[in-house]
């Protein structure tokens, strides 16, 4: 049997707007006593790849990273992976921003450490064939990719003992193979199960070449992991049956298998990702089938033949099934391209710098990590962009006084929505769902009030009755991929799923016998034909949009209008209602407007509800409770610096709610406030052909 080359490619990343705590923990936890044990071992070589937000936070928290770093370089015992700075998947940015995040990392490792990186790391390992000509473009040469993706192109898992060459356009561009197999024995089993594996599958391969590439993390970060890898010695282990094998594998970084071995011919993949992926990203019902017949196929002794042929969904996915991860992607989209109208004189790093922050992919997906349900990701990312595209628009429109409504379909779902903007806020409006509102930005502090979650169902809540408590201390080490674990017993009691979705400006007909634990838990009743159904554009003017429907309540013809106004100058919404009772008979209903505002802490004396009137100061967002006779309320987020004060004209009823959801992470189960949700509340009682109308205001300001 031919020698056998392994090349070992880590990958490090922590996303922006982390807390400093997280970035501290995986540092002390994963690569610090990594990077040094792989300095005890002068015989080990790897590739590692670092992203730029770690980067970033390393060079003001943890110099010694990079100390750690110039020795092992210095000893020729690392290459140095390029790739997108800030951690984006690639094929969703325009063309022109997936160079620059590829350039800027280039620059910074040669500014840093003096090398010239020829190789890349995908965000997610996210593959799609138009990558081939911009990664040649930026003058990437190689890239490692799941073995997976090379299955599902025909490929058989004994013909990727190599690596391939691909193009589109321009090239080439060599991709690695990563077995899984090794992605699950590293660090897992026993070091001799990586070798037997290798072993295994190189018969018959003039120079077999086995890729091991995944996240950095999972040695000493992920639950279990630390006293497994480090206090036990398994990575000790691993690298001292490396090098007692030496006679039989070569340690090698990617780019030393690019030059020393030949590939193994010319592919083309389809889009895909690792295999775990393309289960995340199925909507629920078919990602519990899909599961429960990967399952049941695993069983069959034809396994490794039958699996190329099943494949679940794409990365893109997400952006179908989650809406709020679809806005952040268009938001983001669309601040990308007002930069880019800028005359080439006004552009600049200044401006562009926090578009391309904004396009760190943590929070626009979810699997087995928080990504998308992870409210400070959300913001941090939210904060980016609307910063970006506030210094943007103060560029383009000279500081002037100035009020924006257009009319486009920003969401790409068929039907129109309206943007409202001017220099202090954001208001965007979808009339085709219900005439909500699912922006509202206060843009001096990039502060997306309505960066909020609405609950839904996940595949992975069935196995929330199987889950057991993250601190047990009889948990065997495993893979996060079959983990079950739960930071808080009983989560199942509050788990929720909502009707509708948690945003701002919903007309709600709820019943007089609704409840405010139905509104806190999604499931309040609803006797009208409004809350998700589409408002017709009654009037467009240049500073106020109209809005109406004609529907029913209980069965009797009800008209609603309301009508948003914006104001030069000023972050102030004012809003007013009309509604008219189109039947022959009276109308008794209670009617309520629905606010979800995403001010970050549930129990923080910093993220408070205040009811100045009432006398009722600095409430936590935590509370459940109905306050009568209301007419101003101040929310303020004192951490950020930004306060939403609504004013009514006359009282109304308050129900008042924060709403949580249960989501998976790598640590397991766990309870996320994710917005207070508002119901302000009116009696309704119309004659036939009578009319009520109400106004109010909303200010966003400096807390």
């Amino acid at each position: 049997m031919a020698k056998i080359s392994f090349a070992l490619g880590i990958h490090t990343h922590q996303p922006v707007g982390n807390f400093d705590h997280v970035f501290a923990q995986a540092y002390r936890q994963s690569y610090e006593p990594f990077l040094k044990t792989v300095l005890d071992h002068p015989y080990v070589r790897f590739s590692l790849h670092t992203s730029g937000c770690l980067f970033e936070w390393l060079e003001k928290h943890e110099r010694g990273y990079f100390d750690l770093l110039d020795k092992l370089l210095e000893r020729g015992q690392v290459e140095l992976l390029g790739g997108a700075f800030f951690e984006p998947v690639l094929p969703v940015l325009p063309r022109e921003d997936a160079l620059e995040q590829i350039a800027r990392m280039r620059d910074y490792l040669q500014r840093r450490f003096g090398v010239s990186v020829r190789g890349a790391w995908l965000a997610e390992r996210v593959w799609e064939p138009q990558l081939a000509e911009w990664l040649s473009e930026a003058g990437v040469e190689y890239v490692p990719l799941d073995d997976d993706q090379f299955l599902s192109a025909g490929h058989r898992l004994d013909d990727l003992a190599g690596y391939f060459l691909t193009e589109a356009g321009c090239g080439p561009v060599a991709l690695f193979p990563i077995h899984k197999r090794l992605r699950y024995t590293i660090p897992f089993e026993e070091p001799e199960a990586s070798l037997n594996y290798m072993r295994e599958h190189a018969h018959g391969t003039a120079q077999p070449l086995f890729v091991m590439a995944d996240d950095g993390e999972k040695f000493g970060l992920w639950p279990k992991t630390y006293d497994w890898v480090y206090e036990k010695g398994w990575l000790h282990r691993f690298f001292d049956m490396l090098e007692k094998n030496a006679g039989d594998v070569d340690l090698l970084t990617l780019g030393e298998a690019r030059d020393r071995i030949v590939p193994a011919g010319r592919t083309y993949l389809p889009t895909g990702s690792y295999f775990e992926m393309s289960e995340w990203v199925l909507p629920p019902k078919s990602g519990v089938l899909f599961e429960s017949f990967v399952k049941e196929l695993k069983q069959r002794k034809d396994w490794d033949d039958l699996r190329p042929f099943l494949k679940g969904g794409f990365w893109r996915g997400y952006l179908a099934r989650y809406e709020e991860a679809n806005i952040l992607h268009k938001k983001m989209l669309r601040t990308s391209r007002k930069y880019h109208r800028l005359s080439a004189r006004k552009r600049d790093d200044e401006l562009y710098t926090p578009i391309l922050r904004g396009q760190c992919n943590c929070p626009y997906w979810h699997g087995v990590f928080g990504g998308l349900y992870l409210p400070h990701l959300r913001h941090a990312v939210w904060k980016e962009i609307l910063l970006g595209e506030y210094e943007v628009d103060n560029v383009a429109h000279r500081g002037r006084k100035w009020v924006d409504i257009e009319k486009t379909d920003f969401d790409a779902d068929g039907q129109f929505e309206l943007l409202m903007e001017n220099a202090c806020m954001n208001a965007y409006l979808a009339p085709a769902r219900g005439g909500m509102m699912f922006e509202w930005d206060y843009r001096p502090r990039g502060y997306n009030l309505l960066n909020t979650l609405t609950r839904r169902k996940e595949a992975y809540h069935a196995k929330l009755p199987q889950a057991v408590s993250a601190d047990g201390s009889d948990q065997e080490t495993a893979s996060i991929h079959d983990l079950i674990l739960t930071k808080e017993p009983n989560l199942d009691k509050a788990l929720h799923y909502d009707r509708w979705p948690r945003t701002a400006l919903l007309d709600h007909f709820h019943g007089w016998n609704s409840t405010i634990d139905q509104f806190r838990d999604g499931v309040l009743a609803d006797y009208g034909t409004f809350l998700r159904e589409p408002y017709e554009l009654l009037e467009m003017f240049t500073d106020a949009v109209s809005l109406r429907r004609r529907g029913s309540v209980g069965g009797t013809a009800l008209e609603l209008t309301k009508t948003v106004r914006v104001f030069p100058g000023r972050a102030t919404l004012h809003i007013h209602y009309r509604l008219r009772n189109l039947a022959p008979h009276e109308l008794h209903s209670p009617f309520g407007v629905e606010w979800n505002l995403a001010l970050q802490a549930a129990d923080s004396d910093l993220h408070t509800l205040s009811l100045p009137q009432r006398r009722v100061f600095n409430r936590r967002l935590s509370e459940t409770a109905e306050d009568a006779n209301v007419q101003e309320v101040v929310l303020t987020d004192a951490h950020e610096g930004v306060s939403a004060r609504f004013l009514f004209g006359g009282p109304v009823r308050l129900w008042r709610v924060p709403v949580e959801s249960i989501s998976l992470s790598e640590g397991g189960f766990e309870r996320i406030f994710q917005s207070v949700a508002l119901l302000f509340q009116w009696e309704l009682h119309l004659a036939p052909g009578a009319e009520w109308e109400r106004s109010f205001e909303v200010t966003l300001s400096e807390a």
